[in-house]
């Protein structure tokens, strides 16, 4: 069995689900979601609210916890390292002190891991080395994977079977349902702006300087009026009253914002229904959104780069080769 440490949003939990899904199909495995604590219950850590585990939302191939099964599963199958987590992850003083491991650099997993003689199982992408990696997929049986895997080149060639894994196992709730039938109708085009971690945080907003312009957005647009006929944009943020505010587009726009964000998942999906999609930069949320879009003749819209700093800028393994380039 293949486990992988989830955590973080939306999109990077599809990530790290594709890219280990990947891996566990190439061994003929099965696959565990070790999902952090955190992401499990929206825990605040002071300065943010935990994102919440949403994968179970979808038709996933994995176990992951609350389910019976797949514990015991994992338990017999990684030994000390499931045995141990399993018995302190609901510890508060426990996760305190992983976190602050973590802070300086020190994986608890891998010293579990390193503990039991098995740490050559262990697989970590540092933070910000995001390109792609192709020993990952050289691991064996009974590894453990901690990382985000932002690129489409770990398991591309499963995306037909990653679009049944990916869907929803309960219907679109009536308000998502009547805004599909709306994109459906139309020519459709999403638009994600990101605001949130990368307006308050300044580490994020360094990631995104001069990439998620208003000059971006408002270029997509005209992209798209000079291609289709009468085109309807269709607006999503986690920031949508400053979206209405500020940024002034020249288009017909639809502001998608009836779900909060504990129902972002419907939201991801909306963006699929979309003919057309325009990403935001280093989203991993836009992109599944894209990504997920199954119309024949759709066009992406992506930024030039993936990140403003040089060192995790990795444009050729995280946009897909025919996604277009308009600049900021």
């Amino acid at each position: 069995m293949i486990v992988v440490q989830i955590h973080s949003g939306l999109g990077n939990q599809l990530f790290m689900y594709a890219a280990a899904r990947a891996l566990a199909d190439k061994l003929g495995t099965g696959l565990y979601l070790d999902v952090d604590n955190d992401c499990r219950n929206g825990v605040n850590n002071g300065s943010y609210v935990g994102h919440s585990f949403q994968l179970d939302r979808f038709n996933i191939r994995a176990d992951y916890p609350g389910q019976v099964e797949g514990e015991a599963k994992t338990n017999s199958t990684i030994g000390f390292y499931s045995a141990v987590k399993s018995r302190l992850k609901e510890n508060d003083f426990v996760r305190q002190t992983a976190r602050l491991f973590r802070r300086y650099g020190v994986d608890p997993a891998q010293l579990l891991m390193k503990a039991s003689g098995q740490e050559r199982r262990f697989f970590k992408e540092a933070r910000g080395d995001w390109g792609y990696k192709p020993d990952l997929m050289s691991l064996p049986d009974d590894s453990i994977l901690r990382g985000c895997f932002f690129s489409f080149r770990y398991f591309d060639h499963l995306r037909a079977q990653l679009l049944e894994d990916l869907m929803l196992k309960e219907p679109l709730s009536a308000a998502s349902q009547a805004m599909e039938s709306r994109m459906r109708s139309a020519e459709s085009v999403s638009i994600h702006v990101r605001r949130g971690d990368i307006v308050t945080d300044p580490e994020y907003r360094s990631w995104y300087e001069g990439i998620l312009t208003e000059d971006y957005y408002r270029n997509a647009v005209y992209y798209f009026r000079e291609r289709l006929k009468d085109p309807e944009f269709f607006v999503f943020s986690d920031d949508i009253d400053w979206v209405k505010s500020a940024l002034k587009l020249p288009g017909r726009l639809t502001y998608v914002d009836h779900n909060d964000a504990a129902h972002g998942y419907e939201d991801l999906v909306l963006m699929s229904r979309c003919k057309h999609n325009v990403t935001a930069g280093f989203s991993s949320f836009s992109w599944w959104g894209a990504y997920l879009n199954r119309h024949p003749e759709k066009v992406v819209v992506r930024t030039r780069r993936m990140n403003a700093l040089d060192h995790m800028n990795h444009p050729d393994d995280f946009f897909l080769p025919d996604w277009v380039i308009v600049d900021s």
